[in-house]
């Protein structure tokens, strides 16, 4: 006889030392779904931190539902290392009686099943949250290695209350994907067609609801739903009853109501959203990328707009003109570590746009001993590219701060030219011949530390230029992981030649 949940957090009381797997408390249920239950806990190993602790349903105690269960847990905790927007796992154990638990970061906020419903969302704050979602899917598509090879996570039940809105502690918004309870792992060694339906009809792909093989493309298809969800409050397909058959009829067939005119979407979005509703997968966009390339310039342009209006308010029209774009300095020593990075040791590009133009720069955080030793008037920064043209045409930027008598410190960074983002970064390396890293202290996001200027030499510059033209005519499958793999490799057997050099070159 299994002992009921509700039992097991009366065991686990403030009073009692009796916690579970020796160290969380379980205060209260937070939530309840489909394969478990959800308590909110405290952590008493590491400063009574909040977690919440998920609990397999003791209803579903048998071993393929365990492996799922454990399964769901592995890849949570893979993919929250890899991206902030997929929620994080801390740990993964057995309860009283047997019963599997895993713990993960705890969460303030609602999911965007209780937004959608209460009211309609603007652009601005779709293109925000959408932005997200985009980042945390695509992450879960690049895949996590089995066996050595990449194998692709697809979802399989993407929808609004698996889409949570957590509030940071300044108040801001980060997106956090929930629930890889039903996800599948494209493994190659394993069979590609679905065991059996799984998902929530409503918001399944045509090729899910007929049990075909998955590509990340099906997870796309439930991502145009949903997007024309939180701009509508309604779903572009309709099923004249809610059962398996009449949804998969309407997967099948109906076409897609076409979003109203009245939203006034630019034409770009409404078309994007449009093509992922395809019931062909090859008619969808391929890839996460594809669709962050729409996103993401919008995003931007609609930020601008409304920081412009605010500004309208504020200033006359001469004053706005001096003061809508700040100088670089100035931007840099107002920018705070962005939120939707995780506070570690981790090194990002980006570009800034300020009143004397486009500068790149490298963002990471160091310990405190490493800020204190890589001062600026001490420091040597030396760089190298390396550039793979297939699988996917990507660069890997690597810094190398120096300092005399120190262990020399790494700062390598992919620059994939598929996306915006990298394809910008990499011109603008090439027509500035210079850019800044950017060095926080961990737990310190509010300012940064240490800025240092790096130039180019213009015989890098000539390869950089060279690689950006070759990679214009690429074409093939996007497979960026695997050029990173490869990138990486030959990085670790270029390093010690890398350091040799430099070592010569400081004599």
């Amino acid at each position: 006889m299994f002992k009921p949940l509700s039992d097991l957090v009366k065991s686990f009381g403030k009073d009692s030392d009796n916690l579970l797997a020796n160290r969380y408390q379980l205060i209260t249920q937070i939530g309840r779904g489909a394969m478990g239950q959800v308590f909110k806990a405290i952590d008493k190993s590491s400063g009574d931190n909040i977690v919440a602790v998920k609990f397999l349903s003791q209803a579903l105690l048998d071993e393929k539902m365990r492996h799922r269960f454990e399964t769901e847990a592995k890849i949570s905790a893979l993919l929250g290392e890899q991206s902030n927007h997929i929620v994080k796992v801390k740990d993964y154990g057995l309860g009283n009686d047997q019963v599997p638990f895993y713990v993960m970061e705890y969460l303030e906020g609602d999911d965007l099943d209780h937004l959608v419903k209460k009211k309609s969302i603007s652009i601005r704050r779709f293109l925000f949250l959408t932005r997200q979602i985009c980042l945390g899917l695509e992450c879960a598509h690049n895949g996590i290695l089995v066996n050595g090879e990449l194998a692709p996570i697809i979802h399989r039940d993407i929808k609004p209350s698996n889409i949570f809105l957590a509030k940071t502690a300044d108040k801001e918004i980060i997106v956090k994907i929930l629930d890889f309870g039903i996800a599948q792992i494209r493994n190659p060694e394993q069979g590609k067609t679905q065991e059996s339906f799984m998902g929530t009809p409503e918001y399944c792909s045509p090729e899910q609801m007929a049990e075909d093989e998955l590509h990340p493309t099906s997870d796309i298809y439930s991502l145009g739903v949903l997007m024309y969800q939180m701009l509508t409050q309604k779903t572009p397909i309709t099923s004249e009853y809610r059962n398996f058959q009449a949804w998969y009829k309407a997967h099948q067939e109906n076409i897609p109501q076409s979003l109203p005119s009245y939203l006034e979407l630019p034409k770009d979005l409404e078309n994007m959203i449009m093509r992922c509703l395809a019931k062909s997968p090859a008619d969808r966009p391929q890839n996460i990328g594809e669709i962050l390339k729409i996103i993401t310039p919008l995003e931007r342009e609609y930020n601008n707009k409304n920081a412009l209006e605010k500004s309208s308010q504020l200033f006359t029209a001469k004053e706005q003109n001096i003061n809508k774009i700040l100088p670089l300095q100035q931007i840099y020593l107002q920018s705070n570590w962005p939120q939707d990075k995780p506070q570690k040791k981790i090194v990002f590009p980006c570009l800034t746009e300020a009143q004397e133009g486009s500068f790149s720069s490298l963002w990471t955080m160091l310990e405190s001993q490493d800020i204190q030793i890589f001062k600026p008037q001490s420091t040597l920064c030396f760089n190298h590219f390396m550039y793979q043209l297939a699988p996917h045409p990507m660069i890997l930027w690597v810094n190398l701060l120096y300092c005399r008598h120190h262990e020399p410190k790494w700062l390598p960074c992919y620059l994939d030219l598929k996306t915006e983002i990298g394809y910008q970064i990499s011109t603008n390396l090439i027509s500035k011949s210079l850019y800044y890293i950017i060095l926080f202290e961990i737990n310190k996001p509010k300012k940064y530390e240490q800025l240092l200027t790096v130039k180019i030499s213009e015989e890098k510059i000539q390869h950089l230029q060279h690689f950006i033209i070759k990679s214009s005519s690429w074409q093939g499958k996007n497979q960026p992981e695997l050029s990173k793999i490869n990138l990486k490799k030959q990085f670790e057997s270029v390093k010690n030649t890398i350091l040799s050099a430099i070592y010569k070159s400081t004599k």
